[in-house]
């Protein structure tokens, strides 16, 4: 319906400035939005006032014009009215939006070709390996997948990736705390390291290093122990944290290791050296930062000769664009905020476009049950587990609680309301109405209403308020999926599903009180176009939890009737 208004819309605008002699702005667009009061129709457009602008003239006698240009050919709308000081509001008439249902069947609805096959990399989770995936990092999880999602239905070409920082100080204190508890183990005086780990996980580990089939670790020299058990350990965690992604829905088309591009940083500072972006002092060598040249985090090599994080990370950040990806974002925990100016001042300087990385900062997460706070693992020891939240709740709440809010925001996670099988708890109030569907589907075929062809159907029938506002409704699924898509916001979708659902719910239910609202009764005509109706939203509702990875049931345990 939209496009269907925008094109008249430009079409009267334009013929309008030619009639004028005179051309469009440059890269003009004709605004129309849906109208957020129903009081002014359905769509809104404030093209008359922006155009005037550009004119240098009083915008009514345009939005006059603009008024007296529209033309309807497929008779949809009912009224085009002009408000204030030269709005244009647009009203459509019932039979337009009961025509229109059968678009939304189409294998382009909700699909806008955004991307035009540019290609995207989204890097996400990408926690340190050297604990358990915690359910702070795992919100990176759903949020990183479900933006790939998005964007691949929007036209992009998304390759996603995990980066797996397996060098450098944490890793070498896992390494000495893993020897420090084998130690312990065999009865042997031993100092925990300074900063080491200490959770059940790394007693774990110290025990299965003891009988692996490898090297004796505590008859080697210290150092060379330390090195072999920190590389051994990481690939123990790297192991846990793929499987709790994949138990979490989130795959990854590639594992980058932070170090296998070591022997690619030298090169690239002598770049930075030579450029004048880069300067040792203090014993180290420094990122020249011009937007902060105060900047205390910007050592590239350290006085001990090592590179840095930063380093390394631009590295791979460099091979990205080389690679020819056209966009590059990454999902990254709240405390990666100071790195991002950093990252993309230091990418500018080599030359590379900074705009081209978007960058998700997520809060981070805390877990409850009911109003109390659950404040750590038994296995790991100082935070609770995504395996924990994984196990206790399932795959699908876990994503869902961990997507219902804006990546900005901080959230609460509730176990005990993740767990509840009624209309509280909102990812199963979302997947209800669409097993309520099916299970409305199954009762018609047992009472012999079949579906009707589509141009056998009388959609004039689907009159009622509640109906028209449901359809009206679903019209509205590609602007959310064009808006989470610019602005990298999967909660949107969340968001336009549990509405979906409470406005099928309370139609549904009407019935109870209502006999126009029953889907199944004696009237054919009518039962059949409810029944389209619902065959639409089930397909919608299907289609936005693909996009948040969440299943779709047929079949669930009815909840009780005043929940629902």
């Amino acid at each position: 319906m939209k496009e269907y208004l925008q094109k008249q819309l430009t079409e009267a605008v334009t013929g309008i400035v030619q009639s004028q002699r005179a051309k469009l702005p440059p890269n003009f667009t004709v605004s129309l939005e849906r109208s957020k009061q129903a009081d002014r129709g359905d769509f809104s457009s404030s093209v008359a006032l922006v155009l005037a602008a550009e004119k240098k003239e009083k915008p009514r006698p345009l939005a006059e014009a603009i008024q007296k240009g529209f033309t309807d050919p497929d008779g949809f709308v009912a009224a085009v009215e002009i408000a204030g000081p030269g709005f244009l509001n647009f009203r459509l008439n019932e039979a337009a939006w009961q025509r229109a249902l059968p678009r939304i069947e189409s294998p382009h609805f909700a699909r806008p070709n955004l991307g035009k096959g540019q290609k995207v990399l989204v890097e996400y989770v990408s926690a340190n390996p050297t604990g358990p995936l915690h359910v702070g990092n795992a919100r990176g999880g759903p949020i990183g997948d479900c933006i790939a999602r998005i964007l691949s239905q929007c036209g992009y070409e998304v390759t996603t990736e995990f980066y797996v920082n397996d060098i450098g100080g944490q890793v070498r204190r896992l390494g000495h705390s893993i020897l420090h508890w084998m130690r312990e183990a065999a009865g042997k005086a031993s100092e925990p390291p300074e900063e080491g780990y200490y959770g059940d996980y790394v007693k774990e580990l110290a025990s299965k290093a003891t009988t692996d089939s490898g090297p004796d670790y505590l008859e080697l020299p210290e150092g060379e122990a330390i090195e072999l058990l920190a590389s051994w350990g990481v690939r123990q965690l790297l192991e846990e944290i793929r499987a709790d992604c994949e138990a979490m829905g989130s795959s990854f088309d590639r594992w980058v290791l932070e170090h296998e591009l070591r022997d690619q940083v030298e090169p690239l500072l002598e770049k930075l050296q030579t450029q004048g972006a880069a300067q040792k002092k203090e014993g180290a060598l420094w990122f020249i930062n011009p937007n902060d040249p105060e900047d205390r985090e910007s050592v590239l090599v350290r006085q001990t000769g090592e590179p840095t994080y930063f380093a390394d990370d631009l590295v791979c950040h460099r091979n990205r664009y080389q690679e020819g990806f056209d966009r590059i974002i990454n999902v990254w925990g709240s405390n990666h905020h100071g790195h991002v100016p950093r990252i993309k001042a230091a990418l500018q300087a080599l030359g590379y476009n900074p705009d081209a990385l978007d960058v998700v900062l997520y809060q981070y997460v805390r877990v409850c049950r009911g109003t109390d706070v659950v404040k750590m693992s038994k296995r790991a020891g100082d935070y609770v587990t995504a395996r924990e939240v994984l196990e206790e709740v399932g795959p699908d709440a876990m994503r869902f609680f961990l997507l219902q809010r804006a990546a900005s925001a901080h959230l609460d996670f509730d176990l005990e309301l993740a767990k509840k099988e009624n209309a509280e708890n909102p990812i199963y109030y979302i997947q209800y109405a669409h097993a309520r569907i099916a299970s409305v589907q199954r009762m018609a075929e047992q009472k012999g209403i079949g579906e009707a062809e589509t141009n056998e159907l009388d959609l004039g029938r689907l009159e009622l308020p509640e109906e028209l506002a449901l359809i009206k409704f679903l019209f509205q699924y590609p602007d959310e999926i064009e808006i989470a898509a610019r602005e990298l916001a999967p909660h949107r979708i969340a968001f336009y599903l549990l509405e979906l659902a409470r406005k099928f719910h309370t139609y549904y239910s009407r019935a109870k009180q209502d006999p126009r609202y029953r889907v199944l009764s004696a009237d054919i005509d009518s039962s059949q176009a409810k029944l389209y109706l619902l065959r639409v939203v089930q397909s919608v509702l299907a289609d936005g939890l693909q996009l948040l990875n969440l299943t779709a049931p047929e079949q669930m345990t009815s909840p009780p009737e005043e929940d629902l």
